[in-house]
């Protein structure tokens, strides 16, 4: 019985092997192996806490994450409802030596925010940002994106 290639089973030579998903990487030595997206990591941090009746809430791993410490003087304004502190030598606010960060009753009053209320954290290192949200604001965002989940229900 005389020998015979089945063209099948016998890859190409690799000068002319094209692989059909696009170019791979390799340094000549072995299988090549394909590139692999890397996942992007969102840049801010989030956290819920909630406010207690001296206007606390508790923020560790958000402050942490911005890198705030202690006795920093911050500013805070508010902006469509949502507060907007950043650090300012010359803000009227101070972070305690707790870590926590301190609402003024005027401010989460004109957020509607109040005692007991749950509120989302984030943290935004780029811009040197914590901004403190209602959950109220956070559900009306995600709303479209979880009734579209359930067949587009909105409400």
């Amino acid at each position: 019985m005389s020998e015979r290639v089945v063209t099948g089973l016998v890859p190409p030579s690799r000068k002319t092997a094209a692989h059909p998903s696009g170019p791979l990487r390799g340094d000549g030595r072995g299988l090549p192996v394909p590139a692999v997206a890397t996942r992007q990591e969102p840049s801010a941090a989030y956290g819920i806490g909630r406010v207690d009746p001296s206007g606390r809430i508790s923020a560790r791993l958000i402050l942490h994450t911005l890198g705030w410490h202690p006795g920093w003087r911050i500013a805070l304004i508010v902006i469509s409802d949502v507060l907007v502190l950043s650090p300012d030598p010359s803000g009227i606010h101070q972070l305690p030596e707790t870590p926590h960060v301190v609402l003024p009753v005027a401010a989460r009053t004109r957020c509607g925010i109040h005692v007991g209320d749950p509120v989302l954290l984030v943290a935004d290192p780029d811009r040197d940002l914590l901004l403190i949200d209602t959950m109220t604001a956070l559900e009306h965002a995600l709303a479209p994106r979880h009734g579209a989940l359930r067949g587009g229900e909105t409400s």
